[in-house]
C-alpha cells in the first residue's frame, strides 16, 4: 500500500513538519489501507507491533514520502516521471492509478455507512481519491492533500476501520481469484 506514502511527504513539507498534520495524515491514511486490505486478504494481517512500526517509518521517511515532499517543494516536477536518478523508481504513481482504478469498479459497491447506500470502494478512501487526483490527472495541486484532511465531511478513521472489520469485505476477484 505504498501508494499512500507520498501524501506524508507532502504534509510535511506543506505544513513545515507538523506533528499534528502528521498524525492527522496517518490516521486516516492507515484507515484507508486496512480497509483496503480488508477487501484484498481473506485473512489480513493486524496493522500492529512490527507492522505498524514499519508502516510508520515508511510512511515518514520512505521514498515515496521524500519524492511527495520534493514534489510539494517543486524541488522536483510530475513531469519529470517516476524514474529518479539515486532513487530508482517511484512506485507510488502507478499504485496510486492501480488502486484507484481498482475500487472504481462498481461491481465491488460497498454500503456507505452515513448514505446507506452503495458505492464504490474508492469513496470511501479520500485520501487515495485526492493523491489520484494530484498525481495521476493533476486535477489538484499538492496543496490538495491539505483540503481533504481538513475537509468537515471526512470519516473519522475508526469509522472507516470499524467498516471494514464488521463486514465481509473480502472479494476474492480482485486479484484473479474466483468468487464462490
Amino acid at each position: 500500500m505504498f501508494s499512500q506514502h507520498y501524501c506524508s511527504g507532502m504534509v510535511a513539507a506543506l505544513t513545515n513538519e507538523s506533528a499534528t498534520s502528521k498524525s492527522v495524515y496517518f490516521a486516516h491514511c492507515t484507515s484507508e489501507m486496512i480497509f483496503i486490505t480488508h477487501l484484498l486478504a481473506e485473512e489480513p494481517e493486524k496493522l500492529a507491533g512490527p507492522l505498524l512500526a514499519d508502516t510508520y517509518v515508511t510512511l515518514l521517511k520512505g521514498r515515496n514520502a521524500w519524492y511527495g515532499q520534493m514534489i510539494a517543494k517543486g524541488e522536483l516536477s510530475l513531469d519529470m516521471g517516476d524514474s529518479i536518478s539515486g532513487k530508482g523508481t517511484i512506485q507510488g504513481v502507478s499504485a496510486v492509478g492501480a488502486f484507484y482504478e481498482l475500487l472504481s469498479q462498481s461491481s465491488l459497491n460497498v454500503l456507505h455507512p452515513e448514505a446507506n447506500k452503495p458505492v464504490a470502494p474508492v469513496e470511501l478512501c479520500p485520501i487515495l481519491r485526492t493523491l489520484y487526483k494530484i498525481l495521476i490527472t493533476r486535477e489538484q495541486g499538492t496543496r490538495g492533500i491539505l483540503q481533504a484532511l481538513q475537509d468537515e465531511n471526512l470519516n473519522d478513521p475508526r469509522d472507516r476501520i470499524e467498516i471494514a472489520q464488521s463486514h465481509v469485505f473480502y472479494r476474492p476477484s480482485l486479484l484473479g481469484g474466483s468468487l464462490d
